[in-house]
């Protein structure tokens, strides 16, 4: 057996009764007590939970007893949190040593190579575009242990999962403490990150739970264009997560930084979070000298309203449109890894932050907005400063640390 070669994962727990016997025995001489089951706890698009994990998928070898479980499935006891084989499976006679294999959801679109020799998965593409993909990915998790039955935990086996992919939120906030910018946004996309990845296991990858994941095809963005257009207020909206099950199930990468120096049109490499929106000020008083006009001085075309009157300062434009959106980029380089959430918290308009950089040459099939002005460049600031923001990256659990990432 090669010992290099390990699915392992923290999803949750499974318990494993485990019963010795022997092979030439018939299954006659057998009590339901000797088969074996599965007890589970799992720490998403739709996110694997114990209530919405109904199958898992199992694999065994032992020594003389290759794949003596290969890929057979495990369900949901009626009423309960064990998990069983329609058929029993048994431990070995004889054997001390068994390991085990496991990933779930049962019927995932994944295509698994898993054998005595090696435990890997086909290649795996989880859905991109602009139509909210996120509500069509899947939760991968796997699970792998060596199970002993001369152990203190006897027939009692623990398998640990963890979630394969990289979870991925965008929220957004608003910086103005005095209200006088308003920032309104109608999307956002994760742009230029890699489709698909193959996943095999592997004991030295011990950083990242022994997943390994090789990566293929042209990059590619996820995202959505929002039901909605939402005004931002001071506490996080969730553009990329939200109740709408958008959060993206992405495969595990190292982002390509985007060279704003050294190379500003870098679209075909460099990875950023692109938001569809607009940015007006906003003033006490209904009058204005150029309020309504096609044009106005250095501060945007305005309109008047309700004692107020509005500059649209982004999108660039000479007339005043509450329909017109413009889009703006935060370039990212983060290293996504396998069982990790990425919650990306974007601030505007800020004491010290602004409304992004103009982005490069865009995917084909956004939504339209206004062109970038002909005197700005990919990079160049929309307003005064570039978008401010952290990163929060955490297991899948309450447990999380903060990282806070500085934009020049």
């Amino acid at each position: 057996m090669n010992a290099k070669v390990k699915l392992l994962g923290m999803a949750g727990m499974v318990s494993l009764m485990l019963a010795s016997c022997s092979k030439e025995e018939s299954r006659s001489g057998y009590t339901s007590d000797d088969a074996i089951t599965f007890n589970t706890r799992i720490s998403r698009a739709t996110e694997t939970t114990l209530e919405k994990l109904k199958d898992i998928r199992v694999y065994a070898d032992a020594m003389d007893y290759p794949m003596f479980i290969d890929g057979l499935k495990a369900s949901k006891a009626e009423g309960s949190n064990y998990f069983e084989f329609a058929t029993p499976q048994y431990w070995p006679s004889g054997i001390n040593k068994v390991r085990f294999w496991a990933y779930g959801p049962y019927d995932i679109k994944v295509t698994p190579n898993i054998t005595a020799k090696g435990q890997s998965f086909g290649a795996y593409t989880p859905k991109s575009g602009t139509d909210n993909p996120g509500k069509d990915h899947e939760d991968l998790i796997v699970a792998y242990t060596e199970a002993q039955r001369d152990v203190s935990t006897g027939s009692n086996v623990t398998l640990n999962f963890h979630h394969a992919m990289s979870q991925v939120v965008v929220n957004a906030k608003s910086g103005s403490t005095d209200g006088s910018r308003e920032v309104t946004v109608a999307g956002a996309w994760i742009v230029n990150a890699k489709p698909t990845g193959t996943l095999s296991f592997d004991s030295q990858a011990t950083d990242n739970n022994h997943m390994k994941w090789d990566l293929s095809g042209d990059k590619t963005f996820y995202g959505l264009e929002l039901n909605n257009a939402t005004k931002l207020t001071s506490t996080n909206t969730t553009l990329i997560g939200g109740s709408d099950n958008s959060s993206l199930m992405l495969i595990p990468q190292q982002l390509d930084k985007w060279d704003l120096v050294n190379d500003k049109p870098n679209a075909e490499n460099g990875a950023y979070i692109l938001v569809l929106c607009r940015v007006e000020l906003k003033h006490k008083g209904e009058t204005h000298p150029n309020a309504d006009s096609d044009t106005s001085a250095d501060d945007g075309p305005i309109h008047s309203e309700g004692g107020y009157h509005y500059h649209q300062i982004f999108p660039v434009s000479d007339k005043f449109d509450r329909t017109a959106y413009g889009y703006t980029c935060v370039p990212i380089n983060t290293e996504w890894l396998p069982n990790k959430k990425y919650i990306y918290n974007l601030e505007f308009c800020g004491s010290k932050s602004g409304a992004g950089v103009y982005p490069p040459a865009l995917p084909d099939g956004l939504p339209k907005a206004v062109e970038k002005p002909e005197d700005k460049d990919t990079g160049d600031n929309v307003l005064e400063q570039p978008i401010k923001f952290t990163v929060t990256v955490g297991d899948w659990t309450n447990a999380v640390q903060n990282e806070n990432i500085g934009m020049q």
